[in-house]
């Protein structure tokens, strides 16, 4: 294909793209005010307009103000002389791996079950660690591990693709699932009366709220605590190839914690990254993953994102996804690509489209993250 003709396909996507009808229409009143309030030029932290030479200060000071938002120091100061414990059941053997449950106190009451998957020859060369993170879904993280109740729930996780810890470990990975605050039906606040919705990732966020803390910072203090027990205890983990991953409510997870904890090296979040809101102010994420005042403070989840370069970054979505909307998943990834060609490391990121729905895409995911852990490896 010629040059002229690649660019004249780049512009008709581009128009195609630009054409489509928006995601939701709102009435004028509606339109005014949410075009006054979401207003992108008033994020003072955008990664956009970060030239080269000041990009190491704009990532220490963005970081710094996102873990302000998510409420870190009072979780920190709420667990001041916790001694972070963790339990572990009896390993069960499985066909090439070991599955056993672990329990970790992440806070003073606070019990968080998760798996950690070996394979039988783990021991044999240095194996990269992958955490894989449920989204929404009382039983989801259990699946995650290859464990059903019941062998519809079994079909509909196979449906979904959503098996990734299974995968990893198939694979040679080191690999941990942990049940996800608020999101998986063990690690869950009650919601008495129904006052919430009967959400119980609604009534975590309402008690957050209240306390200075937010749902999604829990889950990063969470998985940043399992992660401090995984790189103390765990052996043969090669610390350069750790991946975290996970979908819809996982894949935010996903992409908060490779923008704060540098020890992840590929992130890979599937069917959740896109910007807080569409271009005609529709919220596209669960309440439980919003960050009070992030873009006024801040930015677009897209900038939360442009926190992970130079590192690898895959995000995947569905065409097909009815949660979100595929131009403005394609603006927020344009941006976040631009950043990582301003970087000079425009092949650590890479963002594809499956042909389906909200699930994930293992034929497109870990094709690329392999060969990112072998460019790693050089």
């Amino acid at each position: 294909m010629s040059r002229y003709s690649l660019m004249v396909l780049l512009l008709l996507s581009q128009l195609a793209i630009a054409q489509t009808p928006p995601f939701v229409k709102f009435n004028d009143r509606d339109s005014e005010y949410l075009r006054r309030i979401h207003r992108p030029d008033r994020a003072p932290l955008k990664s956009d307009k970060v030239s080269p030479g000041r990009w190491t200060r704009w990532q220490r000071q963005a970081r710094s103000k996102l873990e302000e938002l998510l409420g870190l120091a009072q979780i920190a100061e709420d667990c001041r002389g916790h001694q972070v414990t963790v339990g572990m059941s009896v390993a069960k053997k499985e066909n090439g791996f070991t599955r056993q449950l672990h329990v970790i106190e992440t806070e003073p009451g606070i019990q968080i079950p998760f798996w950690v998957l070996k394979p039988d020859d783990y021991q044999v060369s240095p194996r990269p660690l992958a955490i894989c993170a449920q989204g929404h879904g009382g039983n989801s993280w259990n699946n995650y591990a290859g464990i059903f109740h019941s062998e519809d729930e079994k079909e509909k996780a196979d449906a979904r693709k959503a098996t990734p810890g299974l995968e990893a470990v198939k694979r040679g990975y080191v690999t941990i699932v942990p049940a996800v605050r608020g999101l998986a039906t063990v690690a869950s606040i009650a919601d008495p009366k129904g006052r919430h919705g009967d959400q119980p990732c609604r009534a975590q966020l309402v008690h957050c709220l209240l306390a200075g803390r937010t749902a999604i910072g829990e889950r990063v203090w969470d998985c940043q605590r399992i992660l401090d027990w995984a790189f103390a205890t765990l052996e043969n983990i090669d610390r350069r190839r750790i991946l975290f991953t996970g979908n819809s409510g996982g894949g935010v997870l996903t992409v908060y914690m490779a923008a704060l904890d540098r020890r992840i090296t590929v992130a890979a979040p599937s069917c959740s990254f896109t910007s807080y809101t569409s271009s005609t102010g529709f919220v596209f994420h669960c309440d439980c993953c919003l960050i009070p005042r992030v873009q006024s403070e801040l930015g677009d989840l897209s900038d939360i994102g442009a926190l992970i370069a130079p590192r690898y970054l895959i995000a995947v979505h569905g065409k097909q996804d009815s949660l979100h909307h595929l131009p403005d998943v394609e603006n927020a990834m344009q941006r976040v690509q631009k950043v990582y060609q301003k970087t000079g490391v425009a092949g650590h990121f890479s963002y594809r489209w499956g042909d389906a729905g909200h699930k994930f895409y293992p034929e497109l995911m870990w094709p690329w993250i392999e060969r990112s852990f072998e460019e790693i490896q050089k």
